[in-house]
């Protein structure tokens, strides 16, 4: 899957986790969703069944998982050679999705038919809508439960029973999330997509499903709202894991849903630039699972693009100090001037300058939006662990001695440097340079609270 690159000057709502995350209450989703279901359910043509403000298309569909997911509005973003015609949903491996209309399914890979990209089967599902509409689902599961070897077969793919031309209801279970086709080397997900009036080639009948899917209900909302007929009771198994999908009581007055956009799930990392041949992917993968790194609106970490002292600031208190970041405010004055309480990283900075992790760079102003450079960031993360030390944690002896020709005797901060280097969290280059007024990157940012993390957490557990 080829995502443009989109650069960006600083992170601003980068580093904030993206859109804003206001709430909705259900039951008023709810009241726009049952109705439209319940002419849906009629089986009217969708014409009589599409609300329209431009190109705000509104289907009466459910969510196509058994509960809400996050996700981008991402349809007609540029891919290679043509344009996004679906939604991407973030979901791990083996998450089940369900019909989202009644209707037949079409398309099942029965035959191991690899994918374009790749020798790999690709599994994808078309759900003939008795609406008259198509919905299509892709990157469905190929790899056998807890691999990613590309031999999973189609048990792992579809819900048990189904073939081509299966009669399926709304809610049922009928696919598993994977990674398959052009999906590969990105996170598992599943692209949805919604043609008006039936699938044709090229695509020419697809509508974004970003304003369907917000107005979508579960399969248990929908039916604690008045909606029906009841699908029985589902039970499928994924790998060792069982799953049954049962009717709930939903309260429309205290339950409230998520809307799209931004980080998807704790440990859910949606990055369409990094790979899983990148060096410093499992670095990056450890800091979306701690909370350090957020998505981006547009889906790319840019790894080479440089990086600013704001946001470096910013990974190093939540990495260190997440505790702290909710208390921050109360705990004094502004510490920088040029850090007011209305910047997006003020909470970080204040908590890292009170901790002694940061300081400015000529007393009261901090930089923030100067790009940090590689001696700056290794000073920083030094200061963070010899702020850390204590009962709790304790700094090794360094496994390494390193010596840099350009971190000659004197400089302001070889020791640090030198620590830092020792410790294994950060490196030279081959010919014996640290280019220490280099401006840093992001990956080598990522890198380097990682690998500081794991030496904090492997101290403080000891």
């Amino acid at each position: 899957m080829a995502y443009v690159c989109r650069q960006k000057k600083g992170l601003g709502s980068w580093e904030q986790g993206g859109p804003g995350r206001g709430r909705l209450p259900v039951i008023a989703l709810l009241a726009l969703a049952v109705g439209l279901l319940v002419s849906g359910m009629a089986g009217s043509a969708s014409s009589a069944t599409t609300t329209s403000r431009g190109d705000k298309v509104v289907l009466p569909i459910l969510f196509p998982f058994l509960e809400h997911r996050e996700w981008r509005d991402d349809y007609g973003a540029p891919r290679s050679g043509h344009d996004h015609q679906g939604n991407d949903i973030l979901a791990p491996k083996g998450t089940p999705v369900v019909a989202v209309v009644s209707g037949t399914v079409d398309w099942l890979n029965f035959t191991g038919k690899p994918a374009r990209e790749n020798p790999y089967p690709e599994y994808y599902l078309l759900l003939h809508g008795d609406d008259g509409n198509d919905y299509f689902y892709v990157h469905l599961n190929n790899d056998t439960p807890g691999t990613d070897d590309g031999k999973g077969g189609p048990e792992h793919a579809y819900a048990p029973g189904l073939t081509n031309g299966s009669r399926v209801q709304m809610g049922q279970i009928i696919a598993f999330t994977g990674d398959s086709g052009n999906a590969e080397d990105s996170t598992p997900h599943l692209h949805f997509e919604i043609h008006i009036g039936g699938w044709v080639s090229g695509g020419s009948h697809a509508v974004n499903p970003y304003w369907s899917l917000k107005a979508a209900p579960t399969y248990d909302e929908w039916i604690a709202a008045g909606g029906g007929p009841v699908v029985p009771r589902t039970t499928v198994t994924w790998g060792t894991t069982t799953i049954t999908r049962t009717t709930t009581t939903v309260s429309t007055t205290t339950t409230t849903r998520r809307p799209p956009g931004g980080q998807i799930d704790p440990g859910m990392m949606y990055f369409a630039d990094v790979y899983r041949s990148d060096w410093f992917r499992a670095d990056v993968e450890m800091l979306c699972v701690a909370g350090v790194v957020k998505g981006s609106a547009d889906g790319n970490f840019m790894p080479y693009s440089s990086i600013t002292r704001a946001q470096f600031a910013a990974y190093l208190a939540r990495a260190f100090l997440p505790d702290r970041l909710t208390s921050v405010v109360a705990e004094g004055a502004q510490v920088f001037t040029d850090v007011k309480p209305s910047y997006w990283g003020y909470r970080e900075i204040q908590a890292a300058a009170s901790a002694g992790l940061v300081k400015g760079v000529d007393g009261r102003r901090f930089a923030p939006e100067s790009p940090i450079t590689r001696v700056q960031m290794a000073v920083m993360v030094g200061r963070a662990l010899d702020a850390l030390e204590g009962e709790a944690f304790t700094i090794p002896e360094p496994s390494r001695t390193l010596l840099f020709s350009d971190i000659p005797p004197g400089h302001w901060a070889e020791s640090e440097v030198l620590k830092v280097a020792g410790l294994k969290i950060v490196n030279g280059y081959s010919d014996g340079v640290f280019l220490p007024e280099s401006e840093a990157q992001r990956c080598q940012a990522a890198a380097v609270i990682a690998r500081a993390l794991r030496l904090y957490r492997s101290g403080a557990n000891s």
